[in-house]
C-alpha cells in the first residue's frame, strides 16, 4: 500500500490524491506546533527508582501537580500518605479507591492536615511523632499552595493570617520544623528526601520581613503575585536554612546526615490554580480560557510535565549525594535567581520571625478553642437544667424530696461532664503539649 501510494504520487502528481495538497499545506504548521509543544514541555526525568516499601507524605496530592506525582509514586508501589483538609469527603474515598484499583497498590491512605490551620498541622505532626519506635519516613513532597487571581479581595486563613503567607509559607514552616525530629531519627542507610514546590513567580516577589503579610504596605489586589512571590522566596530561604541545620546536626550514632531538602520549580503548568488565575476566578474568564485553550496547551506545561522535576528529585541518586538546600529546575540543579535566598542571615532571621509568629498564633488559637469549649459546656449545663425542670413539673407525678433530686441531678451531670473531659482534654493536650514544652526554651518575644 505505501509503495502504490508513493508511485501514484510520483507518476500522476500530488493533485491526483484527494486532500493531499491541503494536508501538505498544513504540515509545516503541524510541525511548528509540535516543536513549540516539545520546547515548552521542558525536560523529562530519565531516572527510575524502586519505591516498594518507601513511605512518602504528599500535600496537594488530590489535584494538579500533586496528583501527577502521586500517580507516578502509586505506579511504583510506594506507600503514600495524602495530607488533606478533611478526610470526611466521599470524593476523597472514591479518589483513593480508584488509585488503589488502577495501580494495584493498597498502601494509599489519607490523613487530615489542614494547612490553613496551624492547630491542624500540629495535631497531625504530634500524632505522627508520638510513636515508638519512630515511624518510617522516606520522602516528603509539599506541593500544596494557593495563588489568588488579580482583582480578588484579601483572604485569611483560619488563624487570621493572609492566605498566601499563611498557607504557602507559614504552614509549611510549621510542618517542617515539627517533622524535623522524625527526619533526624531515620536510619543512616535510608535515603530521605524532602521536596518543596516553588514557582517562577518568586522572581517578582517582594519579601519584607517587617511586613510579610502586606499589612503596612497594603494588599496589592491588582498584583497579587507580589504577595505570592514573597511567600515563595521565604519558603525557598527556609529550605536552605533547614538544610544547613540538618548538616550541622550531630547524629548520636556518629553517621553523616542522610536527609536532603530541595526547592523544586515545576514551571508554569495548566493546573487548577493556573486556570483560576488566568480566568480571574470568574465565569466569563473561564469561558475566555476555554476559547483560548489551544494557546495554553502549547505554551504551558501539563501537570505531568511539571512533575518531572519532582520525580527527578525523588528518584535520581545524585540528589541524595548532593549538598541539599538548592533549587531543582528542569530536572537539574539551578542557581537561585535571587542570590539572597541562599543567605544564612536571611534564613536565621526568617526562622526567628516565623517562630514568634507561630507561637503567638497558636496561643490565640488555643484561647479561642478554650472559650468555645467553655461556651458549649455552659450551654449543655443550661439545657440539662431546663430538662430537669420540665421533668419535675410534669402532671400526675409525685415529686421526690429536693435532696434526692439534687443528688441524682448532680450525679447525672457528673457522668456527662467526665465523658467530656475524657475526650476533649486529651485532644487538647496532644495538640498543645509540644508547644508548651517548646515555649520554655524559647527566648523572650521581640517585636518585629
Amino acid at each position: 500500500m505505501p509503495v502504490e501510494f508513493a508511485g501514484k504520487v510520483l507518476t500522476d502528481g500530488v493533485s491526483s490524491v484527494p486532500y493531499l495538497p491541503e494536508v501538505l499545506q498544513l504540515l509545516p504548521w503541524a510541525a511548528l506546533v509540535y516543536v513549540l509543544r516539545w520546547f515548552f514541555g521542558g525536560q523529562t526525568n530519565k531516572v527510575d527508582r524502586v519505591m516498594h516499601g518507601k513511605v512518602v507524605m504528599v500535600t496537594g496530592g488530590t489535584s494538579g501537580l500533586g496528583a501527577a506525582i502521586v500517580e507516578d509514586l502509586a505506579s511504583k508501589g510506594a506507600q503514600i500518605i495524602l495530607l488533606v483538609r478533611s478526610t470526611h469527603d466521599s470524593w476523597l474515598v472514591d479518589y483513593i479507591s480508584d488509585l488503589r484499583a488502577r495501580y494495584s497498590n493498597t498502601l494509599i491512605y489519607a490523613e487530615e492536615c489542614d494547612l490553613s490551620s496551624l492547630h491542624s498541622v500540629r495535631v497531625f505532626c504530634t500524632k505522627w511523632l508520638d510513636n515508638s519506635p519512630p515511624r518510617r519516613l522516606d520522602s516528603i513532597v509539599l506541593a500544596a499552595g494557593i495563588m489568588a487571581p488579580p482583582f480578588t479581595a484579601r483572604t485569611l486563613t483560619k488563624d487570621g493570617v493572609e492566605a498566601h503567607w499563611g498557607i504557602d509559607y507559614l504552614a509549611n514552616y510549621h510542618f517542617l520544623t515539627l517533622m524535623l525530629p522524625a527526619l533526624k531519627v531515620q536510619p543512616p542507610d535510608r535515603d530521605v528526601r524532602v521536596l518543596v514546590a516553588t514557582c517562577p513567580a518568586y522572581i517578582v516577589g517582594e519579601l519584607d520581613l517587617n511586613d510579610p503579610e502586606f499589612l503596612q504596605r497594603g494588599y496589592p489586589a491588582r498584583r497579587p503575585w507580589l504577595v505570592y512571590g514573597a511567600a515563595k522566596i521565604a519558603l525557598m530561604a527556609l529550605v536552605a536554612e533547614l538544610q544547613r541545620q540538618l548538616d550541622e546536626y550531630k547524629r548520636p550514632d556518629g553517621m553523616p546526615m542522610n536527609v536532603k531538602m530541595y526547592s523544586v520549580d515545576p514551571g508554569i503548568m495548566r493546573s487548577p490554580g493556573s486556570r483560576r488565575w488566568l480566568s480571574l476566578g470568574s465565569v466569563i474568564g473561564l469561558l475566555v480560557y476555554l476559547v483560548t485553550w489551544p494557546i495554553w496547551w502549547i505554551v504551558l506545561k501539563s501537570t505531568s510535565d511539571g512533575a518531572q522535576s519532582f520525580l527527578a528529585g525523588l528518584y535520581d541518586p545524585e540528589y541524595s549525594r548532593g549538598q541539599g538546600g538548592g533549587l531543582i529546575r528542569e530536572c537539574t540543579l539551578s542557581p537561585f535567581r535571587k542570590p539572597e535566598i541562599g543567605s544564612d542571615v536571611l534564613g536565621q532571621q526568617l526562622c526567628e520571625i516565623s517562630k514568634l509568629q507561630v507561637e503567638q498564633l497558636e496561643k490565640e488559637s488555643a484561647l479561642a478553642r478554650a472559650r468555645e469549649k467553655q461556651r458549649q459546656k455552659q450551654q449543655s449545663q443550661q439545657d440539662g437544667s431546663d430538662d430537669k425542670g420540665e421533668t419535675a413539673g410534669g402532671n400526675g407525678t409525685t415529686e421526690e424530696p429536693p435532696s434526692k433530686q439534687k443528688k441524682e441531678g448532680s450525679e447525672g451531670k457528673k457522668v456527662a461532664f467526665s465523658e467530656d473531659v475524657d475526650v476533649d482534654d486529651k485532644t487538647e493536650a496532644s495538640a498543645t503539649e509540644t508547644s508548651k514544652s517548646a515555649s520554655k526554651r524559647r527566648p523572650r518575644k521581640k517585636k518585629v
